[in-house]
């Protein structure tokens, strides 16, 4: 597979991004490395304006694309904070973790094949590799077409700017899309509970082993459920960024049980953290014990609610100059880990048609249909898998 990081080219083009998502930031890196002009607007005030999640298990798709669109040594440096010892098990259980179905999962190093990375450590890598490209407190209002192909996004500062191709990653409620297809339809499935309990001695200690390091799911009556995902860094991060990339800045994240509920009651939707917690909490009453010492010991301050929402397929747009990537398009429920992986591809796929496109191969327009063709194709084909095979065979 051709890397696109190590292609070089001068583009006639300006390409805008909006929104600072995963998706959106890998594309910046491609088309970077390959010396498209790129900017970044995203609407949050800074670069830790606001948690970024947990863990995100990448696989070889991902894996790939991310290596693709990366500098050779921001790549190491990811690879070299990745999540943990990999997972060991796939296990599914009862409330008393009696296997009700266990496998074995085969052990790999992290690399191509896939790894776990922490979101927010992730995201400080994809920033570092963008120098001055990104504009943070700019929030998307609209898009306005203008004469001569370009286009221009205006913001809810009253500012603009113009570019010559649009690109709407800004995630799930995109207003991008909203313009762009406004009959597109996403689906509210059902919404969860995302916590994190610190690792310590005592919690490793009582939690039990069939719950670390495992891919699990503990299932209880009628909807109720409990998984935990186990997240340790093999690096820290600072000195993983002092012997890979000096003067990269990432922030040590200790180790920790990410674990996620599902919430019966949406009456909770906009709860407290504090209020998510003891839900979670309550849910799991006269489960096993080691499954109570998990959320005793999480960090309440840390709990959030997520909706699970999944995308309906959408006819081809006909605008030249505006595009979608990721969530903002194709976004998907969670059961194959499968979001975060097609984003990133949709990033890869995009900066190889661009650079066709800046190489004189064939025109802006033609690479921006050519790579909808085909992201809307594997895209929509993994919302299906997800939405109606969450724990099928992974692609």
């Amino acid at each position: 597979m051709t890397e696109v990081s190590q292609t070089r080219s001068t583009a006639p083009f300006e390409i805008m991004i909006i929104g600072g998502g995963l998706g959106g930031l890998c594309l910046a890196n491609g088309l970077t490395s390959a010396g498209i002009g790129v900017t970044v607007c995203e609407r949050d005030a800074g670069a830790g304006f606001r948690d970024q999640g947990y863990r995100i298990s990448l696989k070889p798709t991902g894996a790939q694309a991310l290596h693709d669109c990366l500098p050779p040594h921001l790549f190491d440096l990811c690879v070299a904070t990745s999540i943990g010892r990999g997972i060991r098990m796939m296990v599914f259980a009862d409330t008393e973790l009696r296997p009700k179905f266990s496998k074995p999962v085969p052990q790999q190093e992290p690399g191509l094949s896939g790894f776990g990375v922490n979101r927010l450590t992730l995201r400080e890598i994809l920033l570092a590799g963008l120098d001055d490209r990104v504009q943070f407190g700019r929030t998307f209002d609209k898009f306005e077409q203008l004469e001569g192909g370009r286009v221009r996004a205006w913001f809810a500062d009253g500012t603009s700017a113009d570019a010559d191709l649009l690109v709407g990653a800004d995630g799930t409620h995109s207003a991008v899309r909203g313009q762009l297809i406004p009959d597109a339809v996403i689906d509210e499935l059902h919404y969860a509970i995302y916590g994190k309990t610190p690792i310590t001695p005592n919690v490793l200690d009582q939690a039990p082993d069939v719950l670390i390091d495992t891919f699990n799911r503990v299932i209880g009556e009628g909807d109720a459920a409990f998984s935990v995902a186990t997240c340790r860094t093999l690096e820290p991060a600072t000195s993983a960024a002092a012997r890979i990339a000096p003067g990269v800045h990432l922030t040590d994240t200790p180790p920790y049980l990410q674990w996620v509920t599902p919430m019966l009651d949406l009456r909770y939707r906009t709860a407290d953290p504090a209020t998510l917690h003891r839900v979670a909490t309550e849910m799991v009453t006269g489960w096993h014990p080691g499954i109570r010492t998990i959320l005793d010991n999480a960090d309440i301050t840390a709990t959030f609610p997520v909706a699970i929402t999944s995308a309906r397929p959408v006819e081809p747009w006909h605008a030249a100059n505006i595009t979608l990537l990721g969530d903002a398009i194709h976004t998907m429920s969670p059961g194959r880990g499968d979001g975060a992986n097609i984003a990133l591809r949709d990033a890869q796929v995009l900066t190889r048609a661009l650079i066709q496109a800046a190489q004189g191969h064939q025109t802006l327009t033609e690479a921006k249909r050519a790579y909808e063709t085909d992201m809307l194709q594997y895209g929509f084909a993994a919302v299906s898998q997800s939405l109606h095979q969450p724990f099928g065979k992974k692609t």
